[in-house]
This record gives structure tokens, sequence and C-alpha cells, in this order.
């Protein structure tokens, strides 16, 4: 099988990625790709807790303190 150009690039890319800034190549890539594989607890490390429960609904968080709550108990 030929080498091709296609092939080229990527070996060429594979070989110099590391003189490129991290944000230049992260920016090429959608947010949902570069969150795939990281465990939730690892994508919620460093934010504020008023952070982490943005978006969720006054019910759902009521739900999970009444949770918490019994298992102390």
């Amino acid at each position: 099988m030929p080498y091709t150009m296609e092939q080229f690039q990527k070996d060429y890319i594979k070989a110099h990625i590391g003189a490129l800034d991290p944000e230049e190549v992260l920016s090429k890539f959608k947010a949902e790709d570069r969150l795939k594989g990281l465990k939730a607890e690892d994508r919620l490390k460093g934010l504020k807790a008023e952070d982490r429960l943005k978006g969720l609904k006054a019910e759902d968080i009521e739900f999970y303190l009444e949770k918490l709550k019994k298992r102390r108990s």
C-alpha cells in the first residue's frame, strides 16, 4: 500500500503538534469532543458550587438534598 499524502499529513501533525499552543489545538474541536473520556468529577473540578448548580431545577436540587439528609440519618 503506498504512503499517501493524507498519511504524511497525519504523521507530520503528530510529530509537530507539541509545538502548537494547546488553546490553538483545542479550538479546532467541539466542546463535546474535548470532554469525551473525562469523568464527571474531573469535568466539575474547579467550579464553584453555584456554577455547578446552574441549570438545575430547584426541585432536583431539593430532591438530592433530601436524599443526602436521609443517608446521614
